[in-house]
């Protein structure tokens, strides 16, 4: 209760400060979170309203860190620019709130409401602060994908409510432990994980998703793909615990459909000149990657979405503030127009390799040990399916080379500033996206305990 009440009272906060008021407090507020995901129950105020367990927990601190360091990556392009900053914080504040409360949130109906609320701050970050006119039709195609699907979703919690007589999740996964399990048709299992796929978002529905990283600044495109993916895989998880989607011919075509469209995917990075456009889409790969270990139901494949999560919450936000740093040097994203960095500055070609060999899943990241779990995962599941995860190995380390040889190596160009330099608050956002992932490898052990039912 005491995290609500500190967001809250950073919202009602006047002062000529805010801005660090308000990205220090969130940090802050992070590390004191730490602590609290060893247990079972946490920011208990009502079994009807909130509650914290471990899977929810780990996500909060995601967002407090993310929703932070936005604060940091937009000094330059909203706060030093004086590009309505204070509104800029707001919104996201109000974001930050939003999400906290939807992982908290026990009740189906407060859970979702805020999944639906958190559209509309994300809606303002990329039609407010965008960088370029189609950022209307980017906000467009954002809305009509998540909105359109949100109804069955609406449908289907109500008329399952009715059948268990509760609106709360404890209650009826209670319920369900004690054989009370009602057998849902195959309606009532694309209604219920629809809304979420489309927000993960699942292969065939991901078309919104790089047209929104495009056009959005750099802190909408963070909050996007470090949190807001995760609403998608955290409501699956939820839906699927809660009411035991069983359906094994269902889940079938899921596996083939992610695994499928993460090597094309891959297959479209390699042919991609938008360094945006190029990180948004092998999000959408790894989050196939991931709904395909939460499809085939076996515990790795769980703890390996998981800790995918996590792990590409860091990565790929971290992949988007370098993208920014480049465009606000260079002032254009294309990968024809850089060549040859490595001459220019050379720290930040370390930052490049880093970034690109953790996508790719090398060690000592733990995007190597999600990745290990969740092809294990699909390879118990299907023995076929090692043919495509050999492809997809090959592919995702083939377009993060292409990347990170295209920028380091070669000429430099002509237009090129050659002695442009970084600042130290650049460096140390690189750092504290770099951090958390070699750090976690370290108590990867926390998963087993997410999942003991």
């Amino acid at each position: 209760m005491g995290l609500l009440f500190s967001i809250m009272y950073m919202l009602s906060v006047k002062n000529i400060m805010i801005w660090e008021i308000r990205y220090w407090v969130l940090m802050v507020l992070t590390f004191l979170s730490l602590k609290f995901l060893n247990l079972e129950t946490w920011g208990l105020v009502s079994v009807d309203l909130l509650y914290c367990d471990s899977l929810s927990g780990i996500l909060i601190v995601l967002t407090l860190w993310i929703s932070g360091l936005m604060y940091l990556a937009s000094n330059y392009s909203i706060k030093f620019v004086m590009n309505k900053s204070m509104e800029f914080s707001l919104v996201v504040l109000v974001l930050c709130l939003f999400i906290v409360i939807f992982f908290m949130s026990v009740n189906i109906m407060m859970f979702y409401i805020f999944f639906e609320m958190s559209l509309l701050p994300t809606l303002m970050l990329i039609i407010g602060w965008g960088y370029q006119p189609e950022r209307l039709q980017a906000g467009m195609y954002m809305m009509l994908y998540t909105v359109s699907m949100s109804l069955p979703l609406l449908v289907s919690l109500i008329m399952l409510s009715n059948v268990y007589v509760s609106y709360n999740m404890l209650l009826v996964v209670n319920l369900n432990y004690l054989n009370f399990l009602y057998n849902v048709n195959m309606l009532w299992f694309f209604s219920l994980l629809m809304a979420f796929l489309v927000k993960l978002p699942m292969f065939t529905m991901h078309l919104w998703l790089p047209k929104a990283h495009v056009e959005a600044p750099i802190a909408g495109s963070m909050i996007l793909a470090g949190v807001l993916l995760k609403l998608g895989g955290y409501g699956i998880l939820r839906m699927m615990n809660i009411y035991f989607l069983n359906e094994v011919y269902f889940s079938k075509i899921f596996v083939i459909v992610c695994m499928w469209g993460g090597l094309l995917t891959a297959i479209i990075c390699v042919g991609q000149s938008d360094i945006k456009s190029l990180i948004a889409y092998s999000s959408v790969g790894h989050m196939g990657l991931m709904l395909a270990g939460m499809m085939g139901k076996f515990m790795w494949g769980w703890e390996g979405s998981m800790l995918m999560m996590i792990s590409h919450g860091f990565c790929s936000s971290g992949l988007f503030c370098l993208a920014n740093m480049m465009y606000e040097k260079i002032k254009s994203r294309s990968l024809f127009l850089y060549s040859g960095l490595v001459n220019v500055n050379s720290v930040v070609c370390m930052w490049w390799f880093l970034f690109c060999i953790a996508n790719m899943g090398a060690p000592p990241f733990i995007n190597l040990i999600s990745e290990i779990m969740l092809f294990c995962s699909m390879y118990m599941y299907s023995g076929w399916l090692i043919v495509i995860i050999l492809l997809m190995v090959f592919m995702g380390g083939l377009y993060n080379l292409i990347v990170f040889t295209n920028m380091q190596h070669g000429v430099i160009m002509n237009f090129m500033n050659s002695n442009f330099n970084n600042m130290c608050s650049e460096y140390l956002l690189l750092f504290l996206h770099f951090y958390p992932m070699l750090g976690f490898i370290l108590n990867v052990g926390y998963l087993n305990k997410i999942f003991m039912f």
